[in-house]
């Protein structure tokens, strides 16, 4: 073989394998996103997962600490009728530049299988679909945003579902963020599959939003 054919093979080989790493690492960047909660979590688990100070976007800051949720309303989009198979749950708040005027409320919430989350999930959302939009990067197994949810204003929240797991980070104020609800809604299920898979989460929404 010439020269120049040795030359043109190896090139090509080259670009075989750069697309096939390029490949695999994006295979495996989404089986990790995808990967569903199925662990029955403590409510300590629950905590380490929900974000503190510095995890979520910036100028919000932690507002009287984490919460164990002791009601299983708190998981209803109506605060109604506790959801069928819940199990525990956690939320952490959020004020805006220290004014309670705008408030971030992240809440996870534990179902004792899929099925039951799911149905959930489905309740807590609303059925409001004339203000539901897509994410810009799907969250979960399910995922959408509601903008204006009910009589609110300037309010966004967003929802996904993984597993056994529910979570809605609820914005209200500062013109209802939808990016930044979406940034910490990632991060917050990131940080859920690092305590499923016995890691420290350091998940935030900052690592989120330069996806």
């Amino acid at each position: 073989m010439s020269r120049t054919g040795t030359a043109v093979l190896v090139a090509l080989l080259g670009i075989a394998a750069l697309t096939s790493c390029s490949s695999d690492s994006s295979d495996k960047s989404g089986q990790e996103s995808d990967k569903p909660i199925t662990k029955q979590l403590a409510q300590g688990e629950i905590s380490q997962a929900l974000p503190g100070a510095g995890e979520v976007i910036s100028g919000w800051e932690p507002y009287k600490g984490k919460r164990v949720t002791s009601e299983a309303t708190y998981c209803t989009a109506s605060g109604g009728t506790a959801p069928k198979g819940w199990v525990r749950g956690g939320s952490a708040w959020f004020d805006y530049n220290g004014s309670t005027d705008n408030m971030m409320d992240v809440g996870i919430c534990l179902y004792d299988s899929a099925e039951n989350s799911k149905a959930a999930y489905a309740a807590w959302r609303g059925k409001e679909s004339s203000k539901e939009q897509g994410l810009k990067k799907k969250v979960g197994e399910e995922s959408v945003l509601v903008t204006n949810p009910g009589l609110s204003k300037d309010s966004v929240y967003a929802f996904s579902r993984s597993g056994n797991v529910n979570i809605r980070v609820k914005v209200e104020g500062t013109g209802g963020d939808s990016t930044g609800a979406q940034d910490v809604l990632a991060a917050t299920l990131k940080r859920l599959q690092q305590v499923q898979d016995g890691e420290r989460p350091t998940a935030t929404a900052a690592d989120q939003a330069k996806k």
